[in-house]
Order: structure tokens, then sequence, then C-alpha cells
């Protein structure tokens, strides 16, 4: 990867209701199972502290460790079953959502010369230009494939829209970030 100083680089592009969909259905399913996950555990912590400062120390210590232990173990087996469908269920909402003009136009791709950011109605994801392991472009699409813990494909339309200037994007990413493979 060679990424240069392009201070000047800056695109902002308006995503279309089928990238949309594709991000959804990559990142914000996930996202929205992450997000759950953090507030379940700290619902949990906060049973935990709660309960532990409503305790006598020199006499109810073990009993309180028991108490929290079996705590833990009862929220992780109920956590594991119910956390898909609590996100899937949060998933399938923001799908409707989507059907909504005003927030479609909420979706965004953001890129300037230090990093890639999809924005979006419950806030924004991004990525340093040195994540992108891949650039694959076909007739219709470019393909950022970007690595991680969690390995995403960003999917851009090539489609003629006029607010778009891909080939600025295309020269931006060849030039600075890695080879295009032109499919």
């Amino acid at each position: 990867m060679n990424i240069m100083n392009s201070s000047n680089f800056s695109l902002e592009f308006q995503l279309h209701l089928s990238e949309i969909r594709k991000l959804n259905k990559m990142y914000f399913e996930h996202l929205f199972k992450d997000r759950i996950v953090f507030i379940s555990i700290l619902i949990l912590l906060f049973i935990i502290f709660f309960d532990f400062s409503h305790i006598n120390l020199e006499a109810d210590f073990f009993l309180w460790l028991i108490r929290s232990l079996a705590i833990i173990v009862f929220f992780v087996v109920i956590e594991n079953s119910f956390i898909d469908a609590i996100s899937k269920a949060a998933f399938q909402l923001a799908k409707r959502f989507v059907k909504f003009r005003k927030l479609n136009n909420r979706y965004k791709f953001i890129f300037t010369d230090s990093k890639v950011c999809i924005r979006f109605p419950l806030g924004q994801l991004t990525h340093k230009w040195t994540t992108i392991e891949k650039a694959i472009l076909t007739k219709n699409f470019l393909f950022l494939y970007i690595i991680g813990q969690n390995n995403y494909i960003i999917t851009i339309s090539r489609k003629d829209y006029d607010c778009r200037k891909m080939e600025e994007l295309l020269a931006f990413v060849e030039n600075n970030v890695t080879h295009i493979i032109k499919v």
C-alpha cells in the first residue's frame, strides 16, 4: 500500500437504495448485534455493582460472589439465546426505515485522503485507507475489500449518477491506495 499525502482529496456520494441494502446486510446487521451485546453487558455490570453496593462485606461477600457468578452464567445463557432474536428484530425495523426517502438521504459515502466513512442514520463507520486489502472494478461496481476483525466489502455503484465523480475516486485508489483489479 502506498498512501500519499493528498490533503485536498475529498468526495461525498449519496448512497442509493441498492447500496443501502447491501450495506445493511453486511455492516449494520453485525453492528446491531454488537451494540445490543454492549448494552446488555452494561446492564449486567450495573446489576452486579448495584448488588455489591448493598452488601455487608464481612458477612455477605461470599454469598455476593456466588450470586454474581450465578447471574453472569444465567446472563450468558439467556443472552446467547435472545441476542440473535433481538438483533434480527432491530435489523428488520431498520430495513423498514430504509423505505422512507428522508432517511435514505442520510446514507453517504465520504472519501478523504486518509479515510473512507459511511454515514447512516444511526451513526457512522470509518475505515482508514490502509485497511483496504483489495480493490476490484467491474462494469457496474467498485468493490473495496476491508481487512480487520470482521472483513467487509464496500460496494460502490458505478452506474451513471450525476453527482458521483467515480473517475476521481478510481484515480485516487489506483494512485494512492492499491492497484485496482479490473474484471
